[in-house]
């Protein structure tokens, strides 16, 4: 009979392990002396949960040197490059702890006293751990395993794309993993895009994950993107013009595009970014027809333009072929535009 999962949280599977680390810490604090340096640690002295005004997962402090080596075991959460270095305010050095190295952030192999260890290394070091694998893996992985998808088209894009564009893989605001999209700039405008889990939430364990990317030209939440006139034309509406015209043309089912018309609930008319969306809607009703509505899409304060149908993981080099051929198509087109304008 295979044993029930216990420890199935970080909070619960950290402790776990400085429980084992306490009962038994030879093996674990020789794995440690491969990332801190040998002769480094000096002798073992303590094991806390939680520990200082960062409160790192877990520390070990060792005395004669004294160092305090911090464990910031991640499974799912996002983990940021500030709170690394908050956190090495308070030990000496940090080992990050998670359960596939592809998980770690582009930046981490960069940081100075940040090493990275998986979970399998670590209970390696307790062969009668009370804490398994098994735990481990059943822990919520989700994000972290579409990020590490994710991030393995950054490269082939960039190869695609060439020097100066900008791609990076961080998580949007409501903390899906994406990977985001800078062109470089164009005058005083740029091609920008996401590619991201499309909804607020990942699915339960074994459900779809469905992804889309939106892509666009620069705008901001004011008078110059969104002028009070209707009637006049920002640059923006020239921009989509120019992609819908010179890049899409009858290749939306091709490049995946979505027909769905932008909303236009919720606008509120308080606020500078509520503002500008009433003043996008009636430009947008001024300029294109209701068939041609969905090229407006976007973020109101960051861009405008289509957006893809959604496909699930399992397809996502699909999205990624169709938006890296839109970006590069749509930025010859608007350099183009661009040299034109300025002769």
């Amino acid at each position: 009979m295979a044993a029930s999962l216990i420890f199935t949280t970080e909070p619960l599977a950290t402790r776990a392990l400085a429980a084992e680390i306490r009962h038994d810490h030879v093996r674990f604090v020789a794995k440690l002396a491969e990332h801190v340096g040998a002769g480094r640690l000096g002798r073992f002295a303590d094991v806390r949960a939680e520990h200082g005004d960062q409160k790192i997962d877990i520390a070990l402090t060792f005395v004669e040197p004294g160092l305090v080596v911090g464990i910031e075991a991640k499974f799912d959460h996002t983990l940021t490059e500030d709170q690394v270095d908050r956190e090495l305010t308070v030990a000496d050095h940090l080992v990050v702890l998670l359960l596939e190295r592809e998980h770690a952030p582009e930046w981490l192999p960069r940081k100075a006293r940040v090493t990275l260890m998986t979970w399998e290394e670590a209970l390696d070091c307790f062969p009668h751990s009370r804490l398994t694998l098994a735990e481990v893996g059943a822990a919520r992985s989700g994000k972290s395993a579409v990020e590490a998808r994710l991030r393995r088209l950054i490269e082939p894009a960039q190869q695609r794309l060439g020097s100066g564009w900008a791609i990076d893989s961080r998580r949007g605001g409501s903390g899906m993993p994406a990977i985001n999209f800078y062109s470089p700039w164009i005058g005083d405008a740029q091609l920008r895009a996401v590619l991201q889990v499309a909804q607020r939430a990942m699915p339960p364990a074994g459900e779809p994950v469905p992804l889309r990317f939106s892509v666009g030209i620069s705008v901001k939440a004011d008078s110059t993107s969104y002028p009070r006139d209707s009637a006049k034309t920002p640059t923006w509406v020239d921009a989509v013009r120019r992609l819908q015209r010179d890049v899409i043309g009858d290749r939306v089912e091709d490049f995946h595009l979505s027909r769905r018309r932008p909303s236009s609930a919720h606008v509120n008319s308080k606020t500078e970014n509520g503002r500008a969306h009433a003043r996008k809607l009636a430009i947008v009703g001024h300029h294109f027809d209701d068939s041609e509505r969905w090229l407006t899409t976007g973020y109101i304060d960051w861009i405008v333009g289509p957006a893809s149908t959604r496909m699930p993981l399992e397809q996502v080099e699909l999205l990624a072929d169709a938006l890296v051929e839109i970006l590069d198509s749509w930025y010859r087109v608007e350099i183009e535009a661009f040299a034109g304008v300025e002769s």
